[in-house]
């Protein structure tokens, strides 16, 4: 007999050997995450800003599929999602903005993963959705894969809180919804993401890029 394994169970599997295959005595100088890339932070700003514009197009994708166009409808949509972070996470310190990322992504993975079950019902085969969702997906376990580097590289191990129940949809309509909920929160989580921290940069910090600037133009006008 075959044994069934949840979605969660899945996801943290997923990462915890993603991590497994980073983490290579971390505490050792020689012996560095194997496999990880020394600016993982950097390749995470990078990723998130190419998904963001994906995921707009996957959630306008959503909406003309499954009819959920008017009005009344989008707002059901952006409804909050109990597991999305509620402030932008690049405000919180490194460690702790990372671990929330890795929460937010290995929920987001077992999400999509429903919703790509649900749509094999709900949406014709050969949908364009059916693609843009997988596509989705991979992206998500790539930008889980490039944290998971990021927390190896600082030494620190993932997070593993468990993804909260998910109550089951009574009906289509509901299944729906629940989706559009889903790629709604998930497309303003990587606009934030995306765009880097909302705090001001403190004062010294702004003069010095001013004078930065300063001395570039002086440089260039010296130079004609």
């Amino acid at each position: 007999m075959g044994v069934v394994i949840a979605h969660g169970d899945v996801s943290r599997a997923l990462t915890q050997g993603l991590f497994i295959q980073c983490l290579a005595h971390v505490n050792s100088s020689t012996a560095p995450c194997r496999g990880c890339h020394l600016n993982s932070l950097g390749k995470i700003t990078a990723k998130a800003r190419q998904m963001e514009k994906e995921a707009k197009e996957l959630f306008r994708s959503y909406l003309t599929h499954q009819g959920l166009l008017t009005s009344e409808l989008r707002q059901l949509c952006d409804e909050a999602i109990q597991w999305f972070p509620t402030e932008n996470i690049r405000d919180q310190p490194k460690i702790v903005m990372l671990q929330e990322l890795y929460r937010t992504l290995v929920h987001m993975n077992d999400a999509l993963e429903n919703i790509r079950k649900q749509q094999q019902v709900l949406s014709t085969p050969g949908a364009a959705l059916h693609g843009k969702l997988e596509s989705t997906q991979w992206a998500v376990k790539g930008l889980l894969s490039n944290t998971v580097c990021t927390l190896c590289l600082e030494g620190v191990l993932p997070n593993s809180r468990r993804t909260p129940e998910r109550p089951a949809a009574t009906n289509t309509f509901q299944q729906k919804i629940d989706g559009c909920k889903v790629l709604g929160n998930y497309s303003k989580f990587l606009k934030k993401l995306a765009r880097g921290s909302g705090k001001k940069a403190p004062q010294a910090l702004r003069d010095q890029r001013k004078r930065r600037k300063g001395t570039k133009r002086k440089e260039g006008s010296s130079r004609s």
